[in-house]
């Protein structure tokens, strides 16, 4: 399975459910959260992911009580493919682990270092 990692999700509950697909039967597939992504010293975009689900989950729980983010979400993801999956859709150069909240320090790594550091 590899290494896991918790990805913090931003809910953005302002868009609104899609209809149901009354000749399917079903309700379509709905997301409204997107990962928090932090800037680095340069102004890059890194991933915020966290190796705890209690990291993530403290994280979140203080933005959300700031009123930086309106709802929050905590996603697990392991191994090279998952990330590598994950990172077509999301695309960034850096990534950032266990964040502390409000931390000026910039401890970001490049996606390269983060990827071969993950077992498969």
């Amino acid at each position: 399975m590899g290494d896991t990692y918790w990805l913090a999700l931003a809910e953005d509950n302002s868009i609104p459910r899609p209809e149901p697909d009354t000749e399917r039967g079903f309700w379509p597939m709905y997301h409204n959260a997107s990962p928090v992504i932090v800037p680095t010293d340069e102004g890059d975009d890194a991933l915020c992911l966290f190796s705890t689900e209690g990291g993530v989950i403290s994280y979140l729980r203080r933005a959300e009580q700031e009123g930086l983010i309106g709802g929050a979400k905590a996603f697990s993801i392991s191994g090279r493919e998952g990330f590598r999956e994950l990172l077509a859709r999301y695309p960034v150069h850096y990534v950032v682990v266990d964040r502390t909240h409000g931390q000026a320090e910039d401890t970001s790594v490049t996606v390269e270092e983060f990827l071969d550091g993950l077992e498969d």
